[in-house]
């Protein structure tokens, strides 16, 4: 058997400290007496978390009071602070206030500066520098081993296993650490584990710690050895020091009282306190997160002109936009230069249409990334409106390729992570197994995101919660758990508060402190960052938005024909260039993808040139269109170029 660890809760605890300078006179014959109020976004409405003291008779406040908040990697946290002009008498004076994404001060190792405004008009400028707070960032290795245990089989020893929990508020056991059985041994030596003290004891020394040792049987009912209740202050070295503990079994002690001692001796051989380094650390250290997005384009789909189809566009995004823009929108402010790059698996491109391909760029393109959100959404509808769905599903190649670059990116404080929106089962399963049991050793992290209703039977294989993959020649298990895998219709219809960017990458901190500690990689100096996320709308203006039907949120030009469709709440980014393909591993590219013309292309507009693809005119045999809300190329083609039948 296995043995279980508590899952390290990677929330950090962030302090942001606030300064203030050129704050405008609000008072007629003295100074402001400025105070700041911090707010968070909660859905349409913000919560007050707090105000510092007010600092009389200045313009440049340096606040001594922090404001002290959790930091969770995988949700949007907008914060507003309110500058305000402290009146003994009546009514506060408004100053000014601003937005900030907790993210981006928490990944910012220099103090970020942002204007105060009020209707539009600068009013002074406010600090905040962030710094990670709590005491938690250390964890503890066990050496731990019993002697004299109680024979519990009647043919045989005892085959033992302990547990650990932690006894929270109300005496309530949370189990945060299972051990591998030992079979037929009395004077068993357990394997050393090492567990955060976060997960352990919450950070405090003196939780209450209880450790259970069982008699393991193949039936599966498990007799208690015995028991003991301790302290991590008790046993640590240095502290209380005290290493050795008997085994108490309570019913056995009742019915032999004083002539009971014991049911065996549990011991701590050693026990070693080390600090880690915390998720927030790397990213103050310049760690890159480099975003890879792959689609799934097989028939099993449906057909897109379908509204039951999941690829189908209608006045609401279908699964996979939904899976994009959510995922999408927490991970690509952190890539420095917001180049993604966006594959699809399982169609036929134009011109030709031969056969499927499982590894190709959306923006047809020899270079896969596209830049942003936006560009996503773009390539996406793009590759849509011209491709035609085919299969197998298969995604050893999009693995091959996101391996290849985590690979290439071990030595450039970059960490990867793939996401694979797919709709069901895929044929290739003892492919993609060996190359996810290879990955588990690099910079890389996989969410899968299933949609529509299908059998995720073999997603739920790939996300080895349960059962760690085993790779088929080697037989070697897999050294990290790299999968994640949420079925985006299933949790959606079982959660009132469904966040589907917190349920799939909740996990990616500690994968990445995990892989980090694995390999001894220290955080590096805290350097600025760029944190490249759109302006922050106000609730007012994210409202008119949601009612703005989508053919009429404009402010965009798409580089795609018949898309010129971009929230208008989204700030433009210029791309860097940069080269991406790693080293040994080319794109898949049809033949005739840099020439083909086939067809006439409507006057007055140019087709993508880079698969040199023209729409068919609407008298083609192919016979399909795509249904999309958005205005068409001029000279009357169809919306989008018209794709053969699937």
């Amino acid at each position: 058997a296995q043995p279980f660890l508590y899952e390290e809760d990677c929330t950090s605890t962030v302090e942001i400290s606030v300064s203030c300078s050129g704050l405008p006179k609000m008072d007629l014959f003295s100074k402001s007496d400025p105070f700041v109020t911090l707010f968070i976004r909660e859905g349409n409405s913000y919560r007050k978390l707090g105000s510092t003291e007010v600092k009389d008779n200045t313009h440049d406040p340096k606040f001594d009071k922090v404001f002290e908040l959790a930091y969770h990697f995988e949700e949007e946290q907008i914060l507003k602070f309110v500058v305000e002009d402290y009146d003994r008498i009546g009514k506060n004076d408004y100053i000014g206030s601003t937005h900030v994404r907790l993210g981006e001060l928490a990944s910012s190792g220099e103090p970020m500066v942002y204007d105060l405004k009020d209707k539009g008009k600068h009013r002074g400028i406010i600090t905040l520098y962030a710094e990670e707070g709590g005491s938690n960032k250390a964890k503890v290795t066990f050496y731990t081993r019993c002697t004299k245990l109680d024979k519990k089989d009647f043919f045989g020893k005892s085959d033992p296993y302990f547990e650990i929990r932690k006894i929270r508020e109300g005496n309530r056991p949370v189990l945060v650490y299972k051990s591998a059985v030992l079979k037929s041994n009395l004077n068993p030596v357990f394997d050393p584990f090492s567990i955060g003290m976060s997960a352990l004891c919450s950070g405090d020394f003196n939780t209450p710690l209880q450790f259970d040792v069982f008699d393991w049987n193949m039936s599966g009912k498990v007799d208690l050895i015995g028991s003991f209740r301790t302290s991590f202050s008790e046993i640590s070295p240095e502290h209380g020091n005290i290493n050795s503990f008997p085994l108490i079994h309570p019913e056995i002690k009742r019915k032999k009282g004083n002539k009971y001692k014991n049911s065996g001796t549990f011991t701590f051989s050693r026990i070693i306190l080390t600090p880690i380094h915390t998720f927030v650390e790397y990213l103050k250290g310049g760690l890159q997160i480099q975003l890879i997005i792959a689609v799934d384009f097989t028939g099993s789909n449906g057909n897109p002109a379908d509204p039951r189809s999941l690829h189908h566009i209608g006045v609401q995004d279908n699964e996979y936009l939904e899976a994009i823009k959510s995922v999408g929108h927490i991970l690509v402010p952190y890539d420095s230069d917001q180049q993604i790059p966006c594959f699809g698996f399982g169609a036929k491109l134009p011109p030709a249409y031969d056969h499927a391909l499982h590894c190709f760029p959306l923006n047809g393109n020899a270079d896969p990334e596209v830049n942003g959100i936006q560009g996503i959404i773009d390539a996406y509808k793009y590759t849509l409106s011209s491709c035609r769905l085919s299969g197998p599903t298969l995604f050893s190649e999009i693995l091959s390729y996101s391996k290849a670059v985590a690979e290439s990116q071990k030595q450039d404080y970059a960490y990867t992570i793939l996401l694979i929106i797919t709709d069901g089962v895929i044929n290739d399963m003892r492919q993609s197994s060996d190359l996810i049991v290879e990955s588990s050793t690099l910079p890389l992290s996989i969410v899968i995101v299933g949609v529509g209703g299908a059998d995720f039977t073999d997603m739920n294989t790939l996300d080895a919660d349960d059962i760690p993959l085993v790779h088929s020649r080697t037989l070697k298990q897999m050294k990290n758990d790299i999968v994640q895998f949420v079925p985006l219709r299933e949790v959606k219809e079982n959660s009132s508060h469904f966040n589907l960017a917190k349920e799939v990458l909740a996990e990616v901190p500690g994968q990445v402190t995990k892989y980090m500690s694995d390999y001894k990689i220290e955080p590096r100096a805290p350097v600025a960052r760029t944190f490249n996320a759109p302006e922050i709308a106000s609730i007012e203006d994210v409202r008119a938005f949601a009612q703005t039907p989508p053919n009429l949120q404009s402010g965009y030009t798409s580089p795609y024909p018949g898309q010129s469709n971009q929230n208008p709440l989204r700030a433009s980014v210029t791309p860097q260039p940069r080269h991406f393909n790693p080293p040994g591993y080319p794109l898949q590219q049809p033949a005739q993808v840099q020439q083909h013309s086939k067809y006439n292309h409507p006057q007055g507009t140019q087709p993508p040139p880079q698969w040199g693809y023209q729409a068919p005119p609407p008298s083609s045999p192919y016979g399909y269109r795509a249904a999309h809300p958005y205005p068409g190329p001029p000279g009357g083609n169809p919306p989008y170029p018209t794709a053969p039948p699937h």
